[in-house]
């Protein structure tokens, strides 16, 4: 019964974003559309049995994971759906640059679309135009791949590395964007080359590779907001006119002698660059920072003479934020709050390599590797755009709560091929959705752990008040 009652609530208010996914995907996954991209790219020069088409649908919407899909697999799949016969090493050999540029661009395509959500509260009342977090992901590939996506340092030279640079708005779990790169392009590099690409009034979370003053200065360029964690940056007092190092030991002695449980100051950082910023200094439990400092010298041993210094051992004992996040906008503790959100991004890494196997890759021609990839990231993004409603569809009634991912997308695995019928059929999703998704949303909803409030009553909390 609650099930139900639950699907009656939000039937009407889901009804129009279901349309919209399906005039989405429909006009996607069309053969006008898809043809028209494979020809774009010369991945089709003349009529052939393997169309734009078939090619992308028999890789996206596969049931086997790309570690162990065969080209047998895949013959499979196009006899089945366009009765043509075709044989192994005639698909083997459409696996070619032009393939690869023409499933990006599809990629691409998709990724640009974006959903009109319903009962947002936080993008009508929040201070910021929506809250984007940011982060790669490195995964090894088999060493045939070498010269193509080297390694680099502690990964072992002779190994094979990609990377994925992914970034979405929590708001409203767009995909801001996602990129396969070589992972000797580090964070900083992407930082540097999309310094550009930050949207004005957004608030930014990214990890402390990608935080330089090169960014940062970004950032106030675009009149956009940062929370972030301390970077290896220097950190400047204006005293007497005069920018001073802070003194760490001193700051250490003030918040334990006045037992305060945080402490914030106006701060300068960059040796050169002065950039004003919010410091904001959390102590943390004495075990937690002796784990930090064990781990930081039992790292420094592959350097001779290498010792940790005074400095370090004092930062370590505390969770050290910066933000330019005006203080009645964000209090201190807010700011904490709100980084935590970045954990969410390293939830969606593990969901993709625990659940859905994206970093487990056989040896096989390097441009089928790269399309199979791609073609899962194409069927990922579809599913997280349904995950997307299904969120939508409980905060109607249930606004500080959430679906879990990791439940989802162990569901979304096995109605595949029901999203393949669907397209191919012009089926009604709406109809599929409300009678197959909206019954199974309460079993999907984010676990409260340990005491702890989850990422969506934290954001509902102090985004959507």
């Amino acid at each position: 019964m609650r099930k139900n009652a639950f699907s009656a609530d939000v039937n009407s208010s889901i009804y129009q974003q279901c349309k919209q996914f399906q005039q989405e995907f429909a006009q996607l996954f069309s053969d006008e559309n898809l043809n028209f991209l494979a020809r774009k790219h010369n991945f089709i020069k003349r009529d052939r049995k393997i169309t734009g088409c078939s090619f992308v649908k028999t890789l996206v919407f596969s049931e086997e994971d790309h570690e162990h899909l065969s080209l047998l697999d895949l013959k499979c799949d196009i006899i089945e759906h366009s009765e043509y016969r075709i044989s192994q090493e005639a698909i083997h050999k459409r696996f070619t640059p032009e393939a690869v540029s023409f499933l990006k661009d599809v990629f691409s395509q998709f990724l640009s679309h974006k959903l009109d959500l319903i009962n947002n509260t936080a993008l009508k009342n929040s201070f910021f135009s929506s809250l984007h977090i940011k982060d790669s992901s490195k995964f090894k590939l088999p060493v045939s791949y070498q010269s193509n996506y080297p390694s680099y340092g502690s990964f072992n030279k002779t190994s094979s590395l990609m990377n994925l640079q992914y970034e979405f708005d929590i708001f409203t779990g767009q995909w801001k964007s996602l990129e396969l790169t070589k992972a000797t392009r580090n964070d900083q590099a992407d930082s540097s080359e999309t310094t550009l690409e930050i949207k004005k009034g957004s608030l930014n979370i990214r990890d402390l590779g990608y935080i330089t003053t090169m960014y940062l200065k970004g950032i106030e360029k675009n009149e956009a907001y940062y929370v972030n964690r301390l970077p290896k940056i220097g950190v400047y007092q204006l005293i007497e006119d005069s920018y001073e190092p802070i003194d760490w030991k001193a700051l250490d002695k003030k918040i334990k002698e006045k037992g305060l449980n945080h402490l914030e100051l106006e701060v300068y950082l960059g040796e050169k660059d002065k950039i004003k910023t919010r410091l904001l200094l959390a102590p943390i439990p004495d075990c937690v920072a002796q784990e930090r400092i064990r781990k930081a010298k039992q790292g420094g041993k592959r350097s001779k003479g290498y010792q940790l210094s005074k400095e370090y051992k004092i930062k370590a004992h505390y969770n050290i934020y910066i933000s330019n996040v005006p203080q009645e906008i964000l209090s201190i503790d807010q700011v904490i709050e709100t980084y935590k959100l970045r954990w969410q991004i390293e939830l969606v890494f593990k969901t993709w390599k625990s659940n859905l196997n994206i970093h487990k890759i056989k040896s096989m021609k390097k441009e089928r590797m790269e399309c199979q990839l791609i073609a899962k990231l194409i069927w990922i993004l579809l599913n997280s755009k349904i995950l997307q409603i299904a969120n939508s569809a409980l905060k109607v009634n249930k606004p500080d709560m959430g679906c879990s991912s990791v439940k989802f997308y162990k569901r979304a695995k096995t109605y595949s091929q029901t999203l393949r019928y669907i397209i191919d059929y012009r089926g009604s999703f709406s109809n599929w959705f409300i009678t197959t998704i909206v019954p199974i949303i309460p079993d999907l909803i984010i676990e409260k752990r340990m005491n702890k409030n989850t990422h969506c009553q934290i954001f509902n909390k102090i985004f959507a008040g």
